[in-house]
């Protein structure tokens, strides 16, 4: 386990109380808190020097090697042991001990409770379980932050407004640690604008957990000394005094940019068409709803045309699936042309058919001609067709001006409606309605 993290670790559960420590499967003793160092007498640097063998007397010595050896990820062992102190004296304890892999290391954790002679068990118990479960969180996080690239360190003194943060913080933001940032002020120039007041809120985090949430976290976005974006999750625990007050907040950032991609780039297929890259009819019908809804508020005209290609399936029976394909991807490569604005869409409604939305457009005609145009001077040929030479399409289009009674599936009807007509009148033609 290397200092970074085992810090890391150490920090996020300094406030549990009772003892926690971290030992390899020889024994020696890897961290442990300030409490653990407290009820023994000794330094943290002087047990990092140290066996967990060197401060017990309870331990099957023979025994505890060869099982720590053959423990495997996820092993855990519950028994009684007897601490010694710095002065020599003895204390009982119940330990809890479980069997982790963090940065490829087999580690071995361990909370341990001072035993009172006639405490009961169930309390007892009740302690251990409390205590395992502070220690099992913490490790989760530690665990997705080894998975996602690192973690991140960061105290934050409230009341000083004063920050410290580890060397593998200053990484993950892609900041020189020689020029260390100290105050939630300097933090909040390098957070992008639009989340730099969520983000360094340390009265939202603290009301968030005295509603009884676990932990506070958050996502934000951070721009680097280059000008890259990076995506930061970042988790936070309040340490309060003896009256309640929040005092500091401690917690850890990890670099979750790769995933927010790779979400992103699954939301994009969601949204897209497969074959084709326009949008599929998932987002055709969510982007037509808000359409109608922007053009019944605004008073705007919609446009929403469907083109179909001209005898298809007899293109497909001639050519094979293949060439159909690239005849579709043709037409839709087209029709990405002619949506050039960022609210226009063309979309692959199903088979062969495509719909073009057009926003704030009364006169489609000139666009759809140019659509046809195109595909015209293309020359993809066509020999089964009845119509032409060359593959052609037919088009509906309704143009609607008054909004305020008429719903999407409304246009999608008219539309269907103004294509049959133009199908019906010998394809390769554009039929144009108003409404």
């Amino acid at each position: 386990m290397n200092l970074i993290s085992a810090e890391g670790f150490r920090t996020l559960v300094e406030n549990v109380p009772d003892g926690f420590f971290i030992h390899d499967e020889s024994g020696r003793l890897l961290d442990l808190s300030e409490r653990c160092c407290a009820e023994l007498g000794y330094t943290r640097a002087e047990l990092l020097q140290m066996s967990i063998l060197d401060i017990s007397d309870g331990l099957a010595r023979g025994e505890s090697p060869r099982i720590w050896r053959e423990a495997s990820a996820g092993f855990s062992a519950n028994y009684r042991d007897v601490t010694i102190h710095r002065d020599g004296t003895r204390m009982p304890v119940e330990v809890r001990l479980t069997c982790q892999m963090v940065d490829g290391h087999k580690l071995f954790l361990g909370v341990a409770l001072d035993r009172d002679a006639g405490e009961d068990e169930a309390l007892i118990e009740q302690r251990i379980d409390e205590r395992v479960a502070a220690l099992r969180l913490a490790h989760d996080r530690l665990a997705m932050a080894a998975a996602g690239g690192g973690l991140g360190i960061w105290d934050y003194d409230i009341a000083r407004d004063a920050m410290q943060c580890d060397p593998q913080w200053y990484r993950v933001m892609g900041r020189d640690p020689a020029r260390p940032i100290r105050s939630v002020a300097e933090f909040r120039t390098i957070i992008h604008p639009d989340d730099a007041e969520r983000a360094t809120e340390v009265r939202d985090a603290a009301e968030w957990l005295d509603a009884g949430e676990e932990n506070y976290g958050i996502i934000f976005r951070i721009v680097r000394s280059d000008g890259t974006l990076r995506w930061i999750r970042s988790a936070a625990s309040i340490i309060r005094d003896g009256d309640g007050v929040a005092i500091r907040a401690v917690g850890f950032v990890i670099d979750i940019t790769d995933a927010q991609d790779a979400m992103a780039s699954l939301e994009r297929k969601t949204r897209e068409d497969s074959l084709t890259g326009l949008a599929n009819r998932r987002h055709f019908d969510e982007e037509l709803r808000k359409a109608c809804l922007h053009a019944t508020r605004t008073g705007e005209p919609l446009t929403l045309a469907m083109v179909d290609v001209d005898h298809f399936k007899l293109f497909n029976d001639a050519e094979g699936h293949l060439r159909g394909d690239a005849v579709l991807m043709a037409v839709a490569d087209i029709l990405r042309g002619a949506a050039r604005r960022p609210y226009d869409l063309a979309a692959r409604y199903g088979g062969e058919e495509f719909v073009l939305l057009l926003p704030g457009v009364n006169e489609p005609g000139p666009i759809l001609q140019c659509v046809v145009d195109e595909l015209a001077a293309r020359a993809i040929p066509h020999v089964a067709s009845p119509v032409a030479s060359h593959l052609t399409i037919s088009c509906g289009c309704v143009v609607a001006v008054e909004l305020a009674d008429l719903r999407p599936i409304d246009l999608l009807g008219e539309s269907d409606r103004a294509l049959y007509r133009a199908k019906e009148a010998g394809r390769n033609r554009i039929i144009v309605s108003r409404l």
